[in-house]
């Protein structure tokens, strides 16, 4: 695997775009950033393809229920896959959630196929999320290493960029393969991606390791033990509680006003912001470190949801003009809940603490969509927009809260 390079004393500063000339430069890049991208596009068509191909023979209800089911099951196995990545060989832990994630791909289309019981294909949707392989989590463990100081930033940016670009293609090319080959397309697709994603990362990989983490840091209850990453991860989950809860407003704001054809261009205009944003954040000459970028990052967050609540009161012409600069930091925010969780990662266990990080993810998004929808059903979607930016600011404060200085040395 790509180790970080050993960092100049007295640099020159960094010119305009520095941090992705840096980054380029890093030993095995390319290899790096093609990984990183085919790790993140299965997640991006797995939702909707499962909705479309359980929804042709079941209910609309029933497909989306089976979609909660492969979140489920990816969220309460995550943190155990990313402790058995830190604890045992990388390239078997990797190796076997494929084998059992292709036969789970293939039990569960031909269940579907073949009309079996909706039981069945409830408990294959869940199997299919918990042998899910951990390459997306996996990735940041590999950036944190191969990446220096000045790099890991924009790294981080990167693959958040990645992710925000990988959420907005995988849908549209999932609905095409599913609405133009078959339902079935987008799970071959999605099979052939993963093959290929852990294929070329355990070649990243090279030669089986002696496990990441020693006996003697090991502790029972894992990352959640230490304080400042229990505030990390309570910081995450209202984030992305925050983030749904737009994703979930907007379009009911869209319904109630007579704007119904703004729903996708809303959603579409918020990741563009993020991919953006992420990019640009990325490419400046310096950047702070992650403990004191993210509340900053989520205050200004917190401002673009507030003016988001703004415009709503004026008309849906107006909130798609203020929807890209609302989602302007979200991905950035994300990079930064990254970049720390791997500066606070006990020793040997980052990828376990970035699986953490994404099972917060899974539970703060869920109650999120949850809340925030029944507040916009209930009081209207003008309300449902104003609590957005409080909870935002809570997670800020939890991050004022987050000591990077006193974390474990990064392995």
């Amino acid at each position: 695997m790509p180790t970080a390079p050993a960092e100049p004393t007295g640099a020159p500063p960094r010119r305009r775009l520095g941090g992705y000339r840096d980054l380029v430069d890093v030993p095995g890049f390319g290899r790096l950033a093609v990984v990183g991208m085919a790790s993140k596009l299965p997640a991006g068509m797995t939702g909707l393809g499962l909705l479309l191909l359980v929804g042709r023979d079941h209910s609309y209800g029933a497909a989306g229920l089976a979609v909660s089911g492969s979140a489920i099951g990816q969220g309460l196995t995550a943190p155990l896959r990313g402790r058995l990545i830190d604890r045992r060989s990388p390239r078997l832990v990797l190796l076997g959630c494929l084998t059992g994630y292709l036969t789970a791909v293939a039990a569960l289309v031909t269940a579907v196929r073949g009309h079996g019981p909706f039981a069945v294909v409830l408990a294959l949707s869940a199997a299919l999320g918990a042998t899910a392989p951990p390459v997306a989590v996996m990735m940041r463990t590999v950036w944190h290493r191969a990446t220096g100081t000045r790099t890991l930033a924009t790294a981080m940016a990167l693959d958040s960029a990645m992710t925000g670009a990988a959420l907005i293609s995988g849908p549209l090319l999932a609905s095409w393969l599913s609405m133009s080959v078959s339902p079935v397309a987008p799970f071959v697709a999605v099979a052939l991606l993963t093959a290929g994603a852990v294929a070329l990362l355990v070649g990243l990989l090279g030669a089986p390791s002696v496990p990441s983490c020693p006996a003697r840091t090991r502790h029972r209850l894992g990352p959640p033990a230490s304080a400042p990453l229990r505030r990390l991860l309570a910081a995450d989950a209202l984030f992305v509680a925050a983030v749904t809860g737009i994703d979930v407003i907007l379009p009911r704001y869209a319904q109630e006003y007579d704007a119904a054809a703004y729903t996708g261009l809303y959603l579409g205009a918020l990741s563009i912001g993020s991919v953006l944003g992420g990019l640009a954040l990325g490419a400046l000459p310096a950047l702070p470190p992650g403990g004191s970028r993210l509340p900053v990052l989520l205050g200004v967050f917190a401002a673009g949801a507030g003016a988001l609540a703004v415009a709503a009161r004026c008309s849906p012409t107006v909130v798609l003009l203020v929807c890209p600069l609302a989602g302007l930091v979200i991905g950035s925010a994300f990079a930064a809940l990254r970049t720390i969780g791997g500066d606070l990662a006990p020793r040997g266990r980052v990828t376990e603490t970035m699986s953490w990080l994404s099972s917060l993810d899974m539970a703060g998004g869920a109650v999120g969509a949850a809340v925030f929808a029944y507040v916009a059903a209930a009081e209207g979607s003008r309300t449902a927009f104003l609590l957005v930016p409080a909870v935002v600011v809570a997670a800020a404060l939890l991050g004022r809260r987050i000591r990077v200085g006193a974390a474990s040395p990064r392995p």
